[in-house]
């Protein structure tokens, strides 16, 4: 059996058994107490192996549940991580991540972003699905809105926002990427750069990049990434009031817009979708384990 090891906080090692299809997940979080035990518990129904959260200067309690999670589940790792003075926050996580990472896949996504492999049955039915050939597996937007609903006091964002964009909105041709660690030689917000292999949409053709991190077509091969970006107009404005971690701090760019009508752009509610109502059962079973362990803490 294979090993390896990922150093917490704390320094503590952590052996585990490297399986052929496992991946590790990577996100950078900060202040986003409110939602990770949610986020943390669908990934771990999905079959993730480790999940790593870099924790950027959170305040809100973020850094508490998941150092309680981590401590009686290994495959959570919470990174303490400073915003540096002259870097983004964002890439700077996501490059140290990718260099310690040695299960076979990585994937990265924001605390907002779940990967809804609908077609399979799990990660692992995802994965063994993936053609040798292929380095890097791009799996675009469904960009989902409010609904209509106004008051932030619910318990969970997978089951109040069901209401999403149609097709063919042009912000579904964004994507982030599923990709071969061992073959991963840089990183980006949206993209996983690699050294050979083949770069595909979900149906398992090649295409073409436009805009940064987008592609020229938009493909939803039996996986999609739900993406919340909108919830309501309160937690919206929350979210955008943090900053953006593309940017080191001070930077001008750093500040986001949290207007109404930036919100208004976002708060598609065309169509409706459930795909994600799949995993339900595995979902409830982990995210009740998730609240009993913070419960007991």
């Amino acid at each position: 059996m294979i090993f390896f090891r990922w150093k917490t906080a704390a320094g503590a090692a952590r052996p585990e058994p490297v399986r052929e299809h496992s991946a590790t997940l990577v996100a950078i979080a900060k202040n986003e107490a409110r939602y990770i035990v949610e986020w943390l518990a669908f990934h771990l129904a999905l079959g993730f192996g480790r999940i790593v959260v870099y924790d950027n200067d959170s305040s809100d309690g973020t850094a508490a549940i998941l150092d309680t999670i981590a401590a009686r589940d290994s495959r959570v790792v919470r990174v303490a991580w400073p915003s540096p003075s002259n870097a983004s926050p964002q890439i700077a996580a996501y490059t140290h991540a990718v260099r310690r990472v040695t299960t076979p896949w990585t994937m990265i996504l924001d605390i907002d972003e779940f990967l809804v492999p609908f077609g399979y049955e799990d990660l692992t039915g995802l994965i063994q699905s993936v053609p040798e050939d292929v380095a890097s597996l791009h799996v675009n937007w469904l960009g989902f809105g409010s609904g209509g609903r106004t008051d932030p006091g619910y318990e969970l964002v997978t089951r109040t926002f069901t209401r999403c964009s149609e097709r063919a909105w042009g912000n579904h041709h964004h994507f982030k990427t599923l990709a071969r660690t061992d073959r991963i030689t840089e990183v980006l917000i949206h993209d996983i750069l690699t050294s050979s292999g083949r770069r595909v949409l979900t149906d398992f053709e090649a295409f073409t990049k436009g805009n940064v991190g987008a592609s020229d077509r938009v493909v939803y091969g039996g996986v999609q990434i739900n993406h919340y970006q909108a919830k309501t107009l309160a937690e919206f404005q929350a979210r955008m009031r943090r900053g953006d971690a593309n940017y080191p701090l001070g930077h001008p760019s750093r500040q986001r817009d949290d207007s109404a009508d930036r919100f208004a752009q976002l708060d598609r509610n065309e169509a409706e979708d459930l795909k994600i109502r799949a995993f339900e059962a595995p979902f409830e079973a982990q995210y009740q384990r998730l609240r009993a362990i913070l419960r007991r803490a």
